[in-house]
């Protein structure tokens, strides 16, 4: 690397860009990441290589697509697990000189797709201390939570799940402010990784989160009712009727600002130890979340919506101070070269198209016999989208509209998109670094997995 500087690398999993506040949301949802704007630069059409947690991690980790790092499905009788001939960011970081840790809120980040290999200290979605090189990260309390996080989890499983995921995220950030404090006096670079899932359903925020935004307070039973309608939505059970998903997205908004102050808590203690200004601080989605937008049936699939695929990023570089904003199309897989290269000009890996993939279907208990590849390439005006059975579409960004006919235009997106697709020198599913290996999913992650609607 050219220079070493600390890093925070921030995955709001799921927090939708027409909810952001920074975006011009009616609501002030996101405070903090306001006020992050005004020393970074905002970046309006940054696209996630997958409309989904799995493969958009995996990509930001290994600066590679899906089809060339081959974590594109997960199953529950054979997860797809990184090869391990595959470098994570962290290990090359690590291999640099770093100390490195990571605190994750979901179930696919860590262990179980291997996305935790390069960390020193690696905290899973259930608290389980997975990775541990300083015992005294970790109060005694957490220490024993871990032990018996599979006995505890089960237990704190019904009927208190209302508070179980703030009881999480609270973890979390603690543990990363501890991280961060412990690294003051070191003379080591630091690569902070933290993922957050407020945005990602099930949807329970605190009260006071609903009232700072002007909306009503629930009762006792209405988060548990309105998240069973959810979960049915989500998993092709049943509609949202339109006052309940109006409910759904004053529930997501909250839910939103209640983490926005977890991020302001962060950033309020590196400002406080005067590790801000030098830090290099990337705040992003790994996805959007379609909640009710557009049918679920639709063909291409919803998944390929801009709600899911044109993301919030933010990067401030080190010793930045005014906020800019930068309109050009960037990859999230772009990011692992952002961090490697320490304090990149803004404007370094935007490109002309941005590209994405979505492998269907995502997740399930068993391995489908088919699935269906596909890729899309937009700019800033239009979004061309793909299979591998030779349907093509293309849409109107600015209205989000499916245009009926425009051949000369499909060409040239078609063209675009098959130029960058020959550079992976990959064009199937199968992984040129190596085969990844299968990993069974237990019992509790599975149920886990249910609750987030991906089984």
């Amino acid at each position: 690397m050219s220079n070493s500087p600390d890093v925070l690398f921030l995955v709001l999993d799921s927090l939708r860009k027409d909810r952001v506040s920074t975006y011009e949301h009616d609501r002030e949802t996101t405070p903090a990441l306001s006020t992050l704007a005004t020393y970074a630069t905002t970046y309006e059409n940054a696209f996630t290589p997958a409309p989904w947690t799995l493969p958009s991690h995996a990509s930001m980790f290994t600066g590679s697509f899906p089809s060339e790092h081959g974590v594109t499905n997960g199953f529950s009788d054979g997860m797809g697990q990184l090869s391990a001939s595959q470098s994570t960011l962290a290990e090359e970081l690590s291999d640099e000189g770093y100390r490195t840790a990571g605190f994750s809120n979901n179930p696919w980040v860590g262990r179980l797709s291997g996305l935790d290999r390069g960390f020193d200290e690696f905290v899973e979605w259930d608290l389980e201390i997975s990775t541990e090189t300083d015992e005294r990260l970790h109060t005694s309390r957490e220490e024993l939570y871990s032990r018996c996080h599979s006995i505890l989890g089960k237990g704190a499983r019904q009927p208190v799940f209302a508070l179980k995921r703030r009881f999480f995220t609270d973890s979390l950030v603690d543990r990363t402010k501890r991280w961060i404090e412990r690294g003051v006096d070191s003379s080591e670079p630091t690569f902070t990784f933290v993922n957050l899932m407020e945005a990602h359903s099930p949807y329970f925020p605190p009260r006071e989160a609903l009232e700072e935004l002007g909306l009503e307070a629930p009762g006792p039973l209405e988060p548990r009712i309105l998240n069973t309608k959810l979960l049915a939505y989500v998993m092709g059970k049943a509609d949202l009727d339109a006052d309940t998903r109006r409910r759904v997205m004053e529930y997501y908004d909250a839910s939103a600002r209640y983490q926005d102050r977890k991020v302001e808590e962060v950033f309020g203690l590196l400002q406080r130890e005067g590790w801000f200004e030098d830090t290099l601080v990337i705040v992003c989605a790994d996805h959007g979340k379609t909640l009710g937008d557009y049918p679920r049936d639709e063909h291409p699939p919803h998944y390929l919506r801009d709600i899911n695929l044109n993301v919030p990023l933010w990067i401030k570089r080190p010793g930045q101070r005014e906020g800019e904003t930068v309109e050009e199309p960037f990859e999230l897989t772009s990011l692992f070269d952002v961090v490697r290269d320490g304090d990149a000009p803004s404007d370094r890996y935007t490109r002309e198209t941005a590209i994405a993939e979505d492998f269907v279907p995502h997740a399930g208990r068993s391995t489908p016999d088919e699935v269906v590849r596909w890729r899309i390439a937009a700019d800033r005006e239009y979004k061309y989208v793909r299979n591998d059975a030779g349907s093509e579409f293309l849409y109107d960004r600015s209205s989000d509209r499916l245009l009926s006919s425009d051949a000369d235009r499909c060409d040239e997106y078609a063209d675009r998109l098959s130029e960058r697709v020959r550079r992976f020198g990959v064009d199937s599913d199968e992984d040129e670094a190596g085969s990844p290996t299968n990993r069974e999913i237990d019992s509790d992650v599975e149920a886990q997995l249910k609750d987030l609607g991906y089984m």
